[in-house]
């Protein structure tokens, strides 16, 4: 039996949030939200002539301004954001009394309590071990049942605690705040579902929600629109708007390179290559385009190469396939045929069963055992000519290389970590235990742990930093927090010629995974899903959190034939076209999941 919350009744803007008028004057009685003058910031425990993370920073944010803090390169904007929740250094500090942040000098809060953020790394369990993301699929542990409003808003729980202090005393502003929200976002019709079962886009609008209840007076968001569908980001960013124009809470958000600046933006801070420049949109647009276009490129010079879309033998047959939850349809008579060579583009709004729709692609879904498995059968699955319930799962797992969203979170960070060489390494086999003495697996015969090690030091050539990086950076790459992060290289065999490999690589291969900066992880993981080069392909909103040239670095990679070969079949999934490496001239296919019914795929 579930809890449910209680009547939900729909309040107006101005019923929700203090007056705008009010919040505006309290806030220009402290003009200055942000002060930082002309420092260098470092990571705790480095001396002052040590390299700085960030130099010659000179930022103030008015009270009356909107800012965005856009990102190049990798790790920099969460290293600005780690600056302003005080877990960077600043030198010289920010001058008494109102310190770094004027406007919270005569708060009676707790400061802590004043300042939040939201950022959408990746799910942290205990002790960073792996777990089990396909439960999702089945929801069958008890902690697999708890519902969204149980798990992130209790406190609107319709218990006989909260009947009796809502009989007694009047709806809070909480509450109401809560309601407008919870509507605006779409998420009224999402409370009572297991929290496990929700998309990813649904899970990001609720951390949203979660923190504006907090009533922070500063709320950062970093990278809040990713993920989302069309719809819910005009949504989300209208959401802001208002918030933030009534000051309550003040929002800085932050953006990668290639994304488009909201509208009510004024301001921005873009960082790169350890500098900050912060000033008017209006002045700082033409820089942050020549950045783009630096990076951009690298992808456009590579040659567009026409696929023979019915050229290779098909490797997922779907006929007539439905999942079900009781009287809940997620998908519906789903009928698709993919081969060998083909490129898809699936596309459907969150919530709209993508990610179920993945699972049966990899055998993950508990009911993908259960379709038939005849092409003669009204309705089946078949997986490499097979029915799922006649394939081994790690049989499965080597033939299907994928980057979900799910996997993301999931994959093993617990101390000290696995290197990046055996984060890739575990590709070979789809697990997620490096084996062997060299990390790229057991039981192997000499050819094939030679092409093993090699297809490693290729995937880190074209994926590496040595790809991504600034052409006036060329031996920047991502920096572990601590010096003791590093494992030792000589578990790292050599490419057959060493010559060709950069230092640059020796090194970052032999970094550990954990320690890496958010959009390294992805670009890793990518590598995982590339380096077996397996029949198929699944890559799901992939390119979160990487920077344009990380971006610009994959595309070329994936286009040239060096990333997937006309071999193999590919699905992305992304809400925006322009981050398909493919288009219409390669032979891309787009397909649209929407209310559980497939369009566009074609074959029957």
């Amino acid at each position: 039996m579930r809890l449910a919350g209680p009547p939900c009744r729909i309040y107006r803007l101005s019923e929700t949030i203090p007056s705008q008028k009010a919040q505006v004057r309290r806030l220009n009685s402290v003009s200055t939200v942000l002060n930082v003058p002309k420092a260098d910031i470092y990571r705790f425990g480095d001396a002052n002539r040590a390299t700085p993370v960030f130099h010659d920073v000179e930022w103030s944010i008015k009270a009356t301004d909107s800012w965005a803090v856009v990102g190049t390169g990798s790790g920099e904007k969460s290293s600005v954001f780690d600056m302003l929740m005080g877990h960077l250094r600043i030198h010289p500090p920010p001058p008494p009394p109102g310190g770094l942040f004027p406007f919270l000098a005569n708060e009676s809060r707790d400061p802590h309590d004043c300042v939040s953020i939201v950022s959408f790394a990746n799910k942290r369990v205990a002790g960073g071990a792996f777990y089990d993301y396909t439960a999702r699929y089945g929801a069958v542990r008890e902690e697999d049942r708890i519902t969204l409003r149980e798990s992130m808003f209790p406190e609107t729980i319709n218990d006989l605690k909260s009947q009796t202090r809502i009989a007694l005393e009047p709806v809070s502003t909480d509450h109401k705040l809560f309601d407008y929200l919870a509507e605006r976002m779409g998420l009224q019709s999402l409370l009572d579902l297991p929290r496990i079962a929700l998309s990813n886009g649904q899970t990001r609008r609720a951390r949203i929600l979660k923190a504006l209840l907090a009533k922070p007076r500063l709320l950062l968001l970093d990278e809040p629109l990713t993920g989302l569908d069309v719809e819910n980001r005009a949504t989300v960013l209208a959401i802001l708007h208002e918030l933030h124009a009534a000051c309550n809470p003040h929002i800085v958000i932050g953006l990668r390179m290639q994304d488009a600046v909201p509208e009510w933006v004024t301001h921005l801070a873009i960082v790169n290559e350890g500098q900050i420049k912060s000033g008017p949109k209006a002045q700082l647009l033409a820089y942050k385009t020549k950045i783009q276009n630096a990076t951009a490129l690298r992808g456009e010079q590579v040659p567009h190469i026409k696929l023979d879309p019915n050229a290779g033998e098909p490797v997922v047959e779907m006929k007539n396939v439905c999942v079900t939850y009781g009287p809940r349809q997620v998908l519906k008579s789903i009928t698709w045929t993919i081969r060998k060579g083909q490129r898809y583009h699936l596309q459907g709004t969150n919530g709209s069963g993508k990610t179920t729709l993945l699972s049966l692609l990899t055998g993950d879904h508990p009911q993908s055992y259960t379709q038939l498995g005849g092409p003669s059968d009204s309705r089946y699955l078949r997986l490499f000519g097979l029915p799922r319930a006649r394939l081994a799962t790690p049989h499965l797992q080597a033939r299907i290389g994928v980057v979900t969203p799910e996997l993301f979170d999931a994959f093993p960070r617990r101390a000290p970590g696995m290197s990046v060489w055996e984060a890739i390494g575990t590709g070979f086999e789809g697990g997620f235990v490096p084996k062997g003495q060299d990390g790229v697996g057991i039981g192997l015969s000499e050819d094939e742990r030679e092409w093993r090690i090699r297809r490693c030091w290729e995937v880190l050539e074209a994926l590496g930093p040595t790809a991504w990086r600034s052409p006036s950076s060329p031996t920047s790459i991502p920096q572990p927090p601590t010096s003791s992060s590093s494992s030792s290289s000589s578990k790292i065999p050599s490419p057959s010629t060493p010559s060709s490999t950069s230092p640059t690589l020796h090194q970052f291969a032999s970094l550990k995974f954990p320690d890496l900066p958010v959009a390294a992880q992805r670009m890793v993981l990518l590598m995982r899903a590339l380096v077996a080069q397996p029949p198929v392909v699944l890559l799901d909103e992939v390119w979160s959190g990487m920077d344009a040239g990380m971006v610009a670095a994959a595309h070329a990679y994936l286009r040239t034939g060096g990333g997937v070969g006309k071999e193999q079949a590919v699905v992305v999934v992304t809400h925006l076209e322009d981050e398909v490496p493919w288009d219409e001239r390669d032979g891309v296919v787009r397909v649209l999941l929407k209310d559980g019914e497939l369009s566009g795929a074609g074959e029957v």
